[in-house]
């Protein structure tokens, strides 16, 4: 078995699965990794089939064979069976994977391309996965040359390992960090007209004490050039709008696990920055994410992160 790193792509039938191969051959060449093509069968009517018809996935195979033997790269085409979801994420993790690179539509109908399974592979994933937009853009993104990244921010843990992992990326390339945090306006609640004008009144303060707050959190993962921005309105719309306003070449998030049922019922912000993305987005699962970010009681930072022994020590009082 070999010790090298291995970047994992889920491959179906679609033309998108060339641009998505091309990035992750590219990820795999700079890591010096090994690129694991997996394709998946589900069960329907007693058969196995893939997403798209399974003739069809392997014809795709054969074609994107040259585009990998060109980058150089030792590769392996892998056939799984059960749910993408969960085969995807265990294959992962049974193989110590560095990382895994999908496209937003992957396994979804020719008749509706969504980014439900790329949604769900990310949350359920033991890796980091990178989900690329629909189509390869203009100038395709190189992985190790980023000038510019941007995180979105809440003060849960998945957003301490979503800082995290975006200030050992910024450090890398010599880019500059934007961290966002967007507030949801209007308010999920019905007020009279006297009570939202002063809420509206008080959004500013609101917005620049959240902002003070990000950058004290910040400065235990020690990164210099660090902009941090409060935005107000559909969180992930904001999201999406701030990396497009400030030329980020990637956006990254550290998740909580969901289940499909709580994403339905209130929403998902992950989901939306998917759907609507239109550069990478770096997905950080973070298995204990929803707790809160390390606060105390009184909401003062009690403990950092020493990012270079991997170790939580307490503040000094």
């Amino acid at each position: 078995m070999s010790n090298r790193p291995i970047v994992i792509v889920p491959v179906d039938g679609s033309r998108e699965t060339e641009w998505t191969v091309a990035f992750a051959s590219s990820v795999a060449r700079r890591a010096a990794a090994d690129l694991h093509m997996v394709h998946v069968l589900s069960r329907a009517g007693g058969r196995w089939i893939g997403p798209e018809a399974e003739t069809g996935v392997r014809a795709r195979l054969r074609a994107l064979r040259p585009l990998v033997e060109r980058e150089g790269l030792r590769f392996r085409t892998i056939t799984l069976r059960g749910r993408p979801e969960s085969v995807i994420p265990a294959y992962a993790q049974l193989n110590a994977a560095k990382t895994i690179v999908v496209g937003r539509n992957y396994g979804t109908s020719g008749f509706w391309r969504n980014g439900a399974v790329a949604n769900r592979i990310s949350r359920s994933s033991p890796v980091p996965v990178i989900v690329l937009p629909t189509s390869a853009p203009v100038e395709p993104v190189a992985p190790l040359s980023l000038k510019r990244i941007m995180v979105a921010v809440d003060f849960n843990v998945a957003s301490a390992i979503g800082v995290r992992t975006a200030s050992d990326l910024a450090r890398r390339h010599g880019a500059r960090l934007t961290m966002v945090h967007a507030m949801t306006w209007p308010p999920n609640m019905v007020f009279s007209g006297g009570e939202a004008a002063r809420l509206l009144r008080g959004l500013p303060a609101e917005a620049s004490a959240i902002a003070k707050r990000l950058k004290r959190k910040v400065r235990a993962f020690r990164v210099g050039d660090v902009e941090s921005l409060v935005v107000t309105g559909v969180p992930s719309r904001r999201i999406v709008e701030t990396a497009a306003s400030s030329n980020a070449d990637l956006i990254v998030m550290g998740v909580a696990p969901r289940t499909p049922f709580d994403e339905a019922v209130f929403g998902s912000t992950l989901r939306g920055v998917l759907r609507r993305a239109t550069v990478p987005v770096l997905v950080v699962p973070v298995v204990a994410g929803g707790q809160p970010w390390l606060d105390d009681a009184n909401g003062s930072d009690a403990f950092s992160f020493d990012v270079a022994e991997g170790a939580v020590t307490p503040l000094a009082a």
